[in-house]
């Protein structure tokens, strides 16, 4: 009867490890994260970098709805707290930092009067696609989808500019 018993557990080893190689095997595979959304909605983290006489440094979580002819933007603090709100359409651009609310004539103007260096919002909007599209002025360094990264800095520009994307995966 000792002798069967270390059979027996081999058995049953073999049977678990079986069991379990079937259960892995019909297991279905970990969904490849997705940075990109067919709904124009993108989260994460930004950071902008702007040189010149006063340097300045943004870092904030984001997030962003629309298009690149009418969005929202919105950043909060790392704690969750609002700090600007930006949105534009066609016709107007509106900028909220706290209680101050201020109108612009375009998107254009507004990112002008907020970072010195109008963004490129077409090519923005393609770059959070996938597409690594080119704009007079800035220079696409890092598009890696994969990853959920971007990075552009304007070129020929002062003061120069540089924004860092870091994705959430939806």
């Amino acid at each position: 009867m000792s002798a069967r018993l270390p059979s027996v557990r081999r058995l049953f080893a073999v049977c678990l490890a079986l069991v379990a190689a079937l259960l892995i095997a019909c297991s279905t595979p970990a969904k490849r994260q997705e940075y990109v959304t067919p709904n124009d909605v993108w989260e994460g983290r930004l950071s902008v970098q702007v040189a010149g006489d006063q340097p300045q440094r943004i870092s904030a979580d984001f997030f962003l709805e629309g298009t690149a002819r009418r969005a929202s933007l919105t950043l909060n603090s790392p704690l969750g707290t609002r700090m600007a709100r930006m949105q534009w359409d066609a016709t107007s651009a509106t900028l909220e930092l706290g209680d101050q609310k201020r109108s612009f004539e375009s998107v254009d103007a507004m990112t002008t009067h907020t970072l010195g260096s109008a963004l490129p919002m077409q090519a923005f909007f393609a770059w959070l696609h996938g597409r690594p599209e080119s704009a007079p002025g800035w220079e696409l360094q890092t598009l890696d989808m994969l990853q959920g990264r971007i990075r552009a800095r304007s070129v020929d520009r002062t003061p120069a500019v540089q924004i860092d994307l870091v994705l959430e995966p939806r």
